[in-house]
């Protein structure tokens, strides 16, 4: 049983973690240049899971403004918003699945202790 909590506790935080990747490319869609974080999964050495940030690279796509006399091509942020927005409801949805694995597994705990008694 501790180690469904803890297994649970590790989901907790790699989805936190996820969530705080999503609202920074949020805050940052209109930024030009800016480059993209995305979350991946890996197993801990000792169970549950840990949480990968990784920059993504690719372009995003080139508008043309204005610059006085000239036009000049500036790169906008590879931040999909609709992409971002599924990303978060995802997230959202694994740190309920953990809390309720935690609140089941402190239920169970407290019902093996009520009956060591």
């Amino acid at each position: 049983m501790i180690s469904a909590i803890h297994t649970a506790l590790t989901g907790l935080t790699a989805f936190g973690r996820q969530l705080e990747v999503v609202a920074h490319n949020i805050a940052n869609v209109n930024t030009d240049g800016f480059k993209k974080f995305r979350t991946t999964f890996v197993e801990a050495p000792t169970s549950g899971v840990l949480p990968v940030v990784e920059k993504d690279d690719s372009s995003g796509p080139t508008v043309l403004r204005d610059a006085g006399r000239n036009q000049l091509e500036v790169e906008l942020s590879n931040t999909d918003l609709g992409e971002e927005l599924v990303q978060q409801m995802l997230a959202q949805r694994n740190l309920e699945a953990n809390l309720h694995t935690i609140k089941t597994g402190d239920a169970l705990l407290g019902s093996i202790l009520d009956l060591k008694r």
